[in-house]
């Protein structure tokens, strides 16, 4: 398969359905509290999946990420003072989360189910990526803090 046919086909075949992606992620954390039991916190992340034709790449970005933190999680120590606090989240970025070039668009394309398969190199992606989120301290401060995703699915 020539070059352009494989950037072509993948753009019109598998880059449609990634263009706008909701994909729901399941973070770790650690609660704030008498049983300081671990509980998961629900984020949604905005993902969109474009053909840079120059460089014969497909791009995910991810463009939104939203969720709620429910309860206080606790930073450092059990006894030190600083968690964060609960709070929405909502935040507008443009975060390079996988990039791929020709070879792999045609290994996809070749897989019987190339949308599948395309997903599951994204939720690969997404569990292995490094994302930070800047959050509110019970110090009026603000601190990065990792999602550290425990599992995610595509909505």
């Amino acid at each position: 398969m020539q070059s352009m046919d494989t950037v072509s086909e993948f753009g019109s075949s598998v880059s449609p359905m990634f263009e706008a992606l909701s994909i729901k992620v399941v973070s770790f954390s650690t609660a704030e509290g008498p049983n300081q039991k671990d509980y998961p916190i629900e984020f949604e992340l905005l993902t969109r999946t474009k053909i840079d034709l120059y460089t014969q790449e497909a791009i995910t970005h991810i463009i939104s990420i939203q969720g709620y933190i429910p309860g206080s999680i606790l930073i450092g120590h059990q006894h030190e003072s600083l968690f964060i606090i609960p709070q929405n989240v909502h935040i507008e970025c443009n975060y390079k989360l996988l990039s791929i070039d020709e070879k792999d668009m045609q290994r996809i394309l070749q897989h019987s189910q190339p949308n599948l398969h395309y997903s599951e190199w994204l939720i690969d992606a997404i569990k292995n990526a490094n994302i930070l989120v800047d959050l509110k301290t019970n110090q009026n401060t603000f601190t990065e803090w990792p999602l550290g995703i425990k599992s995610a699915i595509i909505l």
